[in-house]
């Protein structure tokens, strides 16, 4: 996957606003994605859910979290990803693990 994707540029802000989690929830027709630290988070951005953006979201997500791991490099840090997809009330939920290694 090529860092331009939407998911590492979510990452990149996600590190930005100093997170250890990324999670994407759907609520009310939109995909709401939170900056999480310590169980505390923000909501950074929204995707309406029929978007081509929601749909390329959820498409590198579910492949994240078939994938388990997957590094990503921000500047000259290096963290690594870990994905899971739960269930929340028949939707997907994701969550991204963010750890500097």
């Amino acid at each position: 996957m090529e860092q331009k994707s939407i998911v590492y540029r979510l990452v990149g802000e996600a590190l930005l606003l100093g997170a250890d989690e990324m999670n994407v929830e759907y609520k009310d027709g939109v995909e709401w994605v939170f900056a999480m630290r310590n169980n505390a988070g923000a909501s950074f951005a929204q995707f309406d859910t029929s978007s081509p953006e929601a749909a390329s979201l959820r498409k590198e997500l579910r492949r994240l979290a078939r994938k388990k791991k997957e590094r990503f490099r921000i500047g000259e840090a290096e963290y690594e990803l870990r994905t899971t997809v739960f269930d929340s009330f028949g939707e997907d939920e994701f969550r991204v693990k963010l750890r500097r290694i």
